[in-house]
């Protein structure tokens, strides 16, 4: 083979191995334009919005969805991106941040990548969450960046359950606070019966303090009343959820003290019951003070029922005769209880004869008159005399001037006279 075959053979392989070459390449473009269509698709794909900057030229260079299609606007010809666009719809709140973090981004100062959180402004007019994080991906020869990348995502609803967190918090802060500091004693028990918390009223009532928290429902109660809580209360919660009424609770020095009970079964929202809650008023000096009042009253009564008796007396004087001395002013009540006592007496001694004695009256007004004339009447349906008795001269002038009608009764000036009358009335013998 000579010289110029040589370069001809030559020629060839290295045309072959340029062809080699190329060929690899164009798979090589192939495989990268297959990969970057895969890329493209996932970015699409992604719950994020991720757009690619120019911070030099001020340009877009990629953005796989639309930013303000996002939030609702149809014209999308602004780079929300850029940091005037970007501006108009942020709140007035976070401007001043946005402005400094854009500019930071821009610089690529302190950091490759930068993240803030700001809110925008939808078409609608309500606001919205965003968290935008900046990233530097090229640097020119002095360090400016040159290509940047923000990653975009809607927080709204994660802002939202935070803020509803911190509400519900507050509200629990709150609810805390208020239990810790009511009057009443209240307590959350465990299914075990293991006090889990107690507030400041009962760990004093109880006598416990700060160890009341952490015992059982047996240290707080004699064996009476664990009874009590064994065939009342717990199948009062089993069965109804509920309970209410008065346990005698015990303290650690052995006093008690009568709790008026409030208590109920907390479940979880399965339905499950997983502990129970009870309120309690200390009632010791309330059941105190109205048993006290209570034999107050009773001593009240016993009283009046003498007073009463003292102040319509029946005397006896004979068989078929009795005898009620009045003494003082006698009013309606009075007048009441004289009718109600004598009848009473006529019926039970079975007396012909009934003698009142208003010597000790001190006036006789027409309510009194009144009354002594129904007595009158009454006796006679029981088939029984009246015999009025110790009228005294102003007495008989007032019973003139009231115009009574004392017809029905008879009337002696004294007492000694109307006995002698009634006696003698009782001794004649019957006509019937």
């Amino acid at each position: 083979m000579d010289a110029h075959d040589t370069a001809i053979h030559s020629h060839h392989g290295e045309l072959a191995a340029l062809r080699a070459r190329v060929s690899k390449l164009e798979q090589i473009e192939r495989d990268l334009r297959a990969e970057l269509r895969r890329v493209c698709l996932m970015l699409e794909a992604a719950p994020y919005l991720i757009q690619v900057h120019d911070p030099v030229e001020q340009r877009r260079l990629y953005e796989n969805r639309s930013l303000a299609r996002e939030l609702g606007y149809t014209d999308d010809s602004a780079d929300l991106g850029g940091l005037d666009a970007f501006m108009t719809l942020a709140h007035p709140d976070d401007q001043p941040r946005i402005r400094e973090q854009l500019n930071r981004a821009r610089c690529g100062v302190e950091s490759d990548m930068t993240e803030l959180e700001v809110r925008l402004r939808r078409a609608d007019g309500s606001w919205c969450w965003l968290t935008r994080r900046d990233i530097v991906l090229e640097r020119d020869g002095a360090g400016a960046p040159r290509q940047t990348m923000s990653v975009i995502h809607d927080i709204t609803v994660q802002k939202e359950r935070e803020a509803e967190q911190r509400r519900q918090a507050e509200d629990l802060s709150v609810s805390k606070r208020l239990v810790d500091n009511a009057l009443d004693g209240i307590t959350l028990t465990a299914m075990n019966g293991e006090v889990v918390y107690a507030n400041l009223a009962f760990k004093t009532m109880s006598g416990f303090g700060e160890g009341a928290v952490g015992r059982g429902l047996i240290d707080f109660y004699s064996p009476e009343s664990f009874t009590q809580l064994s065939t009342e209360v717990l199948p009062a919660l089993t069965m109804h959820g509920a309970w209410r009424g008065v346990l005698k609770i015990r303290r650690p020095d052995g006093s008690e003290w009568m709790g008026q009970t409030s208590a109920f079964v907390i479940s979880n929202p399965a339905g499950e019951p997983t502990g129970m809650a009870a309120f309690f008023r200390d009632i010791t000096e309330q059941l105190r003070y109205e048993q006290e009042t209570l034999a107050q009253m009773q001593v009240i009564q016993a009283q009046q029922a003498a007073l009463r008796e003292l102040g319509t007396p029946l005397i006896p004087i004979a068989e078929g005769v009795i005898a009620m001395p009045l003494v003082g002013a006698i009013d309606r009540e009075r007048a009441q209880q004289i009718l109600e006592t004598l009848l009473c007496a006529l019926g039970e001694k079975h007396a012909s004869v009934a003698i009142l004695d208003i010597t000790g009256v001190k006036s006789v007004d027409g309510e009194v008159a009144s009354a002594l004339v129904r007595v009158a009447q009454a006796a006679r349906l029981l088939g029984a005399d009246v015999v009025l008795t110790g009228i005294r001269p102003v007495v008989a002038q007032a019973l003139v001037d009231l115009g009574a009608e004392l017809r029905g009764l008879v009337t002696c000036g004294t007492l000694q006279s109307g006995i002698a009358y009634a006696l003698k009335r009782n001794a004649r013998p019957s006509t019937a």
